[in-house]
């Protein structure tokens, strides 16, 4: 009997599978017993099986355990998952599986009693979940002691790899601490968990009221999960190259070479996890090569005018509007360039990014800010950030500041004693953010009169409430003081951060500047690619390929660039570029695929489906085409 889950062959007699620990045994949804894979009825209690809603090497509905695990995720991501599931079901995602297992977990089962080891396994399975949940990933089924988790189905994020692993480091080190408890308890000699993981496809099927979803994998997308976990050592991550590949400047790795895994024809390469890298950010363009900005004259005219302004003392708000991949963040770049600290007079320079992530971390954008205004980098110790904020509160005021120190240190995070926290201890929410908001105008204040300030917030659009709160209150302070506040976001008007652009419209004082980025012309994506490629003579069948596959969008631009040149389709013979094969049916880059899949998730229901239909028909077409099929799609148009 095959395993649907890892492939490996079993006994006949197998009830699970002895590779992976899943279930064999198909089980009726109705009362839970054993059924025939053949059966269309249970012969227990008359179930129409046909009905259960199961895909085609989908498994059996879930345990008691995995629903009680489903009824604790957290009710932001339970109502987010049933708002979608009519527009996701049946949809093909991409995914990140992460397999967790128990190290062990036959020989420590055989040594307890079954309920005092199910206790034990039960306690595990918590901790692994609340990781997942935290960061939006859904949890797929328990496998014997481990668990299969998704991240990127139901729910769709662009950078589904990276949650992945951050949620696996956080695995790690919930098990170590729960390894603490149970050894200390005597109730286990020791316990560590390991884990695999891929990114790959799978078809959604149908999602329950309890969170449960059908799924079916599409090729070897969970079989290598589960394969590569079985690899790992105790205590450890490993991914496939396939995941590897889009996540390899966020996290630090370890090499491990090729594996040999059943099933598969060719070696997989394997990388060990070692740890997230500080203050990394996704990186721009292709390894080596570079060109200067194109297309974005009239909007960086704009942002030198508004240096120059604020050197003559004169403070503003300015958004730089745009989709993904636009060239928010490159504006910016070049703006800095032209900005150098040692201009006269100086200008102190402080940015702070938002997280997709971030949204439930109270005051992660606040507290960035924070940071970078006295200096203190991410790798500094409670100590060094304690040390760092009275330098800079001692050069601001040059006097004692009990009205400032103890609502900024505690905003930071810092332990305070004696006066200053008892300045706290008694606060609520309202009135602990009001101080918050004195304490940091102040600050701003005074470093703005001693030094002119730019402070840069990219993906605001991904910003945390009660930054936005903190942030609204504290925009005024731009019309009293050399300061500027650039707000970096995409045009997504649901989103908690685009209520900071509105604050900022309805400043006293002139309001926010706002730049909005269109995509590039034709021309100017034909000089970006000559650019890129260090040619003149590009030949029409690149350049026509190129325009149609990024439509003006410079991160498009790249990514196609790169994958043509990764794939070999394009190649250089000494000085020219080639196309080596056909490119008409390239598809999407992996690395779009999740910021497009996003996008498209949170379009109108309507609009979501007039895309894939159109999709279906083709790049060009009539509308009156569209407008038929449509029609005859819409409930109206069949009955």
């Amino acid at each position: 009997m095959e395993c649907p889950i890892c492939s490996h062959r079993n006994p006949a007699d197998a009830r699970f599978c002895e590779s992976c620990g899943s279930p064999l045994e198909a089980t009726c949804p109705n009362c839970g017993r054993a059924v025939s894979p053949q059966a269309r009825f249970c012969r227990h209690c008359g179930h129409n099986l046909a009905d259960a809603g199961a895909l085609p090497g989908a498994t059996a509905r879930p345990s008691s355990g995995l629903a009680a695990i489903r009824s604790a995720a957290p009710a932001s991501l339970t109502r987010k998952v049933l708002a979608d599931r009519s527009r996701i079901e049946g949809e093909r995602k991409r995914v990140t599986a992460l397999f967790v297992d128990i190290v062990g977990s036959t020989s420590l089962a055989e040594a307890m009693d079954p309920e005092d080891w199910r206790d034990v396994v039960t306690g595990a399975h918590e901790r692994v979940s609340a990781e997942v949940y935290r960061l939006e990933g859904t949890i797929a089924q328990l496998l014997g002691d481990g668990v299969l988790a998704f991240f990127g189905a139901p729910l769709t994020h662009e950078d589904d790899p990276e949650r992945a692993i951050r949620s696996s480091l956080a695995i790690l080190d919930s098990v170590r601490r729960y390894r603490e408890e149970l050894v200390a308890a005597a109730r286990v000699p020791d316990f560590q968990v390991r884990i695999g993981i891929n990114t790959g496809l799978v078809v959604v099927g149908t999602i329950g009221d309890d969170l449960h979803m059908e799924y079916l994998a599409v090729g070897d997308t969970i079989n290598l999960a589960a394969r590569v976990q079985s690899a790992a050592d105790p205590d450890t991550i490993l991914v496939t190259g396939d995941t590897h590949r889009l996540v390899s400047t966020l996290f630090d790795f370890e090499d491990r070479g090729e594996i040999s895994v059943k099933g598969k024809a060719e070696p997989i390469h394997i990388y060990r996890v070692l740890g997230a890298r500080k203050g990394a950010v996704r990186p721009r363009g292709i390894a080596g090569v570079d060109s200067p900005m194109v297309g974005r004259r009239r909007e960086f005219s704009t942002l030198v005018q508004i240096l120059d302004d604020v050197r003559q003392g004169q403070g503003a708000t300015v958004a730089i509007v745009g989709e993904a991949g636009l060239g928010k963040s490159r504006l910016v770049a070049e703006w800095r360039r032209h900005a150098p600290a040692e201009a006269s007079p100086p200008l102190r320079w402080v940015e702070a990014r938002c997280l997709s992530f971030g949204a439930a971390m109270a005051h992660h954008l606040s507290t960035e800010i924070l940071r970078g205004l006295i200096g203190a980098g991410p790798e500094a110790t409670p100590e060094q950030l304690s040390a760092a904020l009275d330098r800079t509160l001692e050069k601001a005021f040059g006097e004692p500041t009990d009205e400032v120190r103890p609502y900024l240190a505690h905003l930071l995070g810092l332990e305070l004693e004696g006066d200053a926290a008892a300045r706290v201890k008694y606060l609520d929410g309202p009135a602990l953010q009001a101080r918050y908001v004195s304490a940091y105008a102040e600050l701003l204040r005074h470093m703005c009169q001693q030094t002119p300030t730019v402070i840069v917030c990219e993906d605001v659009h991904w910003s945390d409430p009660s930054s936005v709160d903190l942030g609204a209150k504290l925009l005024p302070v731009v019309g009293e003081v050399p300061l500027v506040v650039a707000l970096v976001l995409r045009p997504e008007r649901d989103s908690p951060g685009w209520r900071l652009l509105e604050a900022a419209r309805e400043t006293a004082g002139g309001g926010a500047i706002e730049i909005h980025l269109a995509p590039l012309s034709e021309a100017d994506t034909e000089h970006l690619v000559e650019n890129l490629l260090d040619v003149q003579d590009l030949p029409e069948e690149i350049r026509t390929l190129i325009q149609m596959k990024a439509e003006g969008n410079p991160f498009f631009v790249e990514e196609v660039l790169r994958m043509l040149i990764d794939q070999g389709v394009l190649e250089r013979d000494e000085e020219v570029w080639r196309l080596s094969s056909d490119a008409g049916q390239l598809r999407i880059p992996d690395t779009l695929q999740g910021v497009l899949a996003s996008r498209i998730d949170r379009l109108p229901e309507d609009a979501k489906r007039v895309l894939q239909i159109a999709s279906v028909i083709g790049r060009t077409f009539q509308v009156r085409i569209l407008e038929d099929v449509v029609e005859h799609q819409s409930p109206a148009g069949r009955s």
